[in-house]
């Protein structure tokens, strides 16, 4: 097609269109091609290099950096696909039983995880239900798999912890809380505020207890790790 060329074509709407009385149904359309653009790729070269970033002077700079780079990412996704390898070994290996309101606090926190993200991007709850075409039953049915691992995770992480007898001191928790400060872009004073909270507190000493406790299963497995992964 050219530049101002129409067309029209007939498609079939799929089972999980968002609108559903026009799922699976033959539908008309008409496009026109407002205009052709054509991509055209820069020379890679040194100006280029500096275009990605000024700090580049030359383009064997840029290259040194985007391979350091991808390097470590491998590393890190490497070490997290070790870590969750582990871990699910462990809980394999666990019998663990717990109320079922434990799964379902922990629906109702992915829940809101996601209207989090849905407000973030101006989508209600409702038009994302359509778009996926689910009720809210059915959405909270699909995350329960999910939470249920989540709280079976969590509680053997925890035995472990205490077998091993893994603890967190307040210099590490402030540190811990300090670095979550410094890295605010915005709102820097009421973050501060929420950070300095005894929920704050609670909740940056329990995922650190949970990192020593992942560190030292990795340690039991034969292999070790540094707070940064290395």
């Amino acid at each position: 097609m050219k530049g101002g060329e129409e067309k029209e074509f007939k498609l079939w709407l799929p089972k999980d269109y968002p609108r559903a009385e026009l799922a699976e149904k033959e539908a008309w359309f008409k496009v026109r091609v407002a205009e052709i653009k054509q991509q055209r790729l820069p020379k890679l070269n040194n100006e280029f290099a500096h275009l990605v970033n000024p700090e580049f002077k030359t383009l064997a700079s840029l290259r040194k950096q985007v391979s350091t780079n991808l390097k470590l990412m491998a590393e890190e996704k490497a070490r997290r696909d070790f870590e969750e390898r582990i871990i699910e070994a462990v809980v394999e290996s666990s019998q663990v039983e717990f109320p079922p309101v434990l799964a379902e606090m922990e629906i109702a926190r992915l829940l809101d995880q996601q209207m989090r993200r849905l407000q973030a991007s101006d989508i209600g709850l409702e038009e994302y239900l359509g778009r996926i075409n689910k009720t809210g039953e059915e959405l909270r049915e699909e995350l329960r798999p999910l939470a249920t691992k989540r709280v079976t995770s969590s509680l053997v992480l925890g035995r472990i912890a205490e077998q091993e007898k893994i603890e967190v001191g307040d210099a590490e928790i402030t540190a811990e809380l300090e670095n979550m400060a410094q890295s605010a872009t915005e709102n820097k004073d009421e973050v501060q505020k929420l950070l300095n909270s005894p929920q704050a507190r609670n909740s940056v000493e329990q995922i650190l207890t949970t990192r020593k406790t992942i560190q030292r299963l990795v340690e039991i497995a034969g292999g070790s790790i540094d707070a940064q992964g290395k």
